[in-house]
């Protein structure tokens, strides 16, 4: 005698689970990407192409996870990649990456810094810089591919940044960490 509402438990295909972990891995890849660059500051095209796999993952995934579960109710291996995904994007959204980072070159970077010795492409801790060069007093890193529109800076302790006053094509600074400044070249003038 049958029950009405029970349903006899349906084999999950191979194919199904198959392609529905190497979504999930996808993710997990894509997620890692973007952590990876936040963290590093290596090349933006590595978060597009995250950006990318992750926009094939969740095209797959709107296709597998309904027939997942409607079909053979597997929602346990369905919501993995989206708690992957909720996760990652909250990682690089609160900055936790770009924080573990800062965290384990600082040191690497503060004593580069004291020498300001110029160099091009060079890794302190786990940051990469583009440029390293002094300027307006202190030893400017420029991070991001950005040499010419920003980085990080330091001045030595009670030597603060200039105040370009707004000037077109002049740095400004803001606070990030003891000595360490933000700095962002401004690319027009203030009339």
């Amino acid at each position: 005698m049958t029950t009405v509402g029970t349903r006899a438990a349906v084999q999950v295909p191979r194919w199904w689970s198959v392609a529905m972990w190497a979504t999930t891995g996808a993710a997990v890849m894509a997620i890692a990407v973007m952590v990876v660059v936040d963290a590093t500051r290596i090349d933006v095209l590595w978060w597009a192409l995250a950006v990318v796999i992750l926009l094939a993952g969740g095209l797959s995934w709107m296709i597998l996870a309904p027939i997942g579960c409607a079909r053979y109710r597997e929602f346990r291996a369905v919501v993995v990649a989206p708690v992957v995904v909720i996760l990652g994007v909250a990682l690089v959204w609160f900055g936790v990456p770009d924080k573990v980072a800062w965290w384990l070159s600082a040191d690497a970077m503060t004593e580069a810094a004291r020498d300001c010795r110029e160099s091009a492409g060079a890794w302190f801790g786990v940051i990469r810089t583009d440029t390293v060069r002094s300027g307006d007093g202190g030893c400017q890193f420029a991070l991001d591919d950005m040499a010419i529109i920003g980085g990080l800076a330091y001045f030595a302790p009670g030597t603060p940044p200039p105040d370009h006053g707004g000037q077109g094509y002049q740095p400004v600074y803001t606070p990030y960490d003891g000595n360490w400044y933000l700095f962002a070249v401004t690319m027009h003038d203030h009339p």
